[in-house]
């Protein structure tokens, strides 16, 4: 649920190359060190709020009725930092290096009904804040919620009005920084009337400490009190599901598939030669399955031409994972926009970004596709085709387009599954994913698991008579970009705490960018591996 209102910026998440520059920015802010003397002044900047468990919506800290000050002062930031939803503006927070303070007043303020109900409605959505002090990140709660007891329920809310600061140093640097609300008692938010107005006066401490710790990157891991949550746990369970899934594929075509070619071969090459003496020309009659095609198989399929852009764009796809996503992204980004998100992007960084691809992805677009085209050779079958196409016995049900999507999309998608999960988890929530290695790994079984359905699923379609593979096999292995965007309705039900329009608009807008992007990959896998099998059967034929 959306509590800040007043649009300020714009926003931009996915992007690959971008993400690329954003954790850069995010290492920088890390490592950047100020030398001080003591006394010298310490900037503490307020940066955002947003909702505890969906790191994507984010708002400006003021957008809150809190102490602000009468001139809005913003930080400049990188591109990396703007990407990630940075806002940071200058605070009311007094520090100096070195000079510790006990319960200094930052500010008094007056709040209405509706200012108090914003703060309510944040606490209740496990809002929290961000500041950033020489670089280093500080986050708490923004109040206090209670939940006890059921005959009678009691809903308590209170808001943190006092903030402890606890900063270590070493020499002339900062080392460490921390916020806390230890000790400290939450200003009650309930029982106001609508015509009545809250008192607060908000305070703050500063304590410093000196460390033997010389550098940021020395402090051991979890030191910042662990307010986001570090690592997943290595999932063998999904790793051991998907070998086995794996294995199984594999030994089938290898195994079943192999031994039926054979033998289908074995038989056709000896009708072959026993019969080509008798029959003359009629090179058809007394034959049946996949043989009596050939003449059809290579016939291309109707809307070549969408078959080809679609095979294009998910080759790059394997290639390079660059993302057409600019019409969902207008959506998702004016959605944040208009709720004041600082997860909207500002036009200027929009700008840069289209003049980079302008600049870059582009030109390389077209020079990529006259290399392709000049470099293209014609399309060679093994088989000659025949004018007039060749009648099509009635299928069987089981061999229809639906169930062979449905039976080409689950088992991959079975593969990832249990993955899935952990993939949603870091990009949907807090978890921070660290097994690239194992999510490489169940990557190519996917694509593996794909290729084989692909070929089986080929194979029992042309012994039905059925030559139209060209887009069926596209479909089949295609249809598990509807699995994973199934499975994403799932989690947004079952397994997530997001709601609002920001949130809903957000997480489906880029899910169905996510399952279209899968259908052209996997689609383009299977194309390929089905084109490769038939190649191969027709190659080994003996005809005339």
């Amino acid at each position: 649920m959306t509590v800040l209102g007043h649009p300020r910026s714009w926003s931009c998440q996915w992007l690959p190359l971008l993400m690329l520059l954003l954790s850069t920015s995010r290492e920088l802010r890390v490592e950047g060190v100020t030398h001080y003397k003591a006394g010298d002044p310490v900037i503490l900047y307020v940066n955002k709020v947003g909702p505890y468990h969906n790191p994507q919506e984010t708002y400006h800290y003021y957008q809150l009725p809190v102490c602000c000050p009468e001139k809005i002062r913003h930080k400049s930031l990188s591109l990396g930092e703007v990407l990630d939803g940075d806002r940071m503006a200058e605070s009311l927070y007094e520090i100096r290096f070195r000079e510790n303070v006990e319960k200094r007043i930052l500010c008094h303020m007056q709040l209405s009904s509706a200012q108090v109900e914003q703060l309510r409605q944040a606490i209740e959505e496990l809002y929290y804040f961000e500041f950033v002090v020489d670089d280093l990140p500080l986050r708490g709660f923004v109040g206090y919620m209670e939940e006890s007891g059921f005959l009678p329920h009691s809903h308590k809310i209170g808001l943190w009005t006092h903030l402890d600061f606890h900063l270590e140093f070493h020499g002339d640097r900062i080392i460490f920084a921390n916020v806390s609300v230890r000790d400290v008692k939450p200003h009650s938010l309930d029982g106001l009337r609508p015509d009545e107005y809250l008192g607060l006066t908000h305070t703050y401490s500063v304590h410093w400490s000196e460390t033997s710790v010389e550098h940021r990157s020395d402090r051991r891991r979890g030191d910042d009190g662990g307010f986001f949550p570090r690592t997943l746990e290595i999932h063998w369970l999904s790793i051991i599901n998907s070998m086995v899934l794996v294995f199984l594929l594999v030994g089938f075509v290898a195994v079943i598939l192999m031994r039926v070619l054979r033998n289908d071969l074995a038989r056709y090459n000896l009708d072959e030669e026993t019969t080509s003496a008798s029959s003359g020309d009629d090179f058809d009659q007394g034959d049946n399955g996949w043989k009596i095609i050939h003449t059809d198989v290579f016939r291309f399929p109707p809307y070549r031409g969408l078959l080809c852009a679609v095979l294009g764009v998910g080759a790059q796809f394997l290639a390079l994972g660059t993302v057409p996503f600019f019409l969902t992204w207008s959506v998702v980004n004016s959605v944040h926009w208009a709720n004041g998100s600082t997860q909207a992007l500002p036009a200027t960084t929009i700008l840069l970004l289209l003049t980079v691809w302008l600049l870059v992805g582009f030109p390389l677009t077209v020079i990529g596709g006259i290399f392709g085209k000049n470099s293209a050779n014609s399309f060679d079958a093994p088989c000659r085709t025949k004018n007039i196409a060749r009648e099509i016995p009635p299928q069987p049900w089981y061999k229809s387009t639906l169930i062979h999507m449905t039976v080409g999309g689950f088992l991959p998608f079975s593969a990832i599954s249990v993955e899935l999960y952990y993939i949603f988890a870091t990009v949907w929530g807090r978890e921070q994913y660290t097994l690239y290695g194992i999510l490489f790994f169940v990557f190519a079984i996917l694509l593996s698991v794909g290729a084989c359905i692909s070929i089986a699923l080929t194979y029992f379609q042309l012994s039905g008579e059925d030559y139209r593979w060209w887009w069926r096999s596209v479909l089949s292995v295609g249809s598990t970009g509807l699995f994973i965007f199934l499975y994403s309705v799932f989690y947004y039900a079952r397994r997530s705490n997001m709601s609002g329009p920001v949130q809903t608009v957000e997480f489906f807008g880029y899910s169905l960018l996510t399952g279209y992007i899968f259908f052209l990959m996997l689609g383009t896998i299977s194309f390929f591996s089905s084109l490769k099998f038939i190649r191969y059967i027709y190659v080994n034929l003996k005809m005339d």
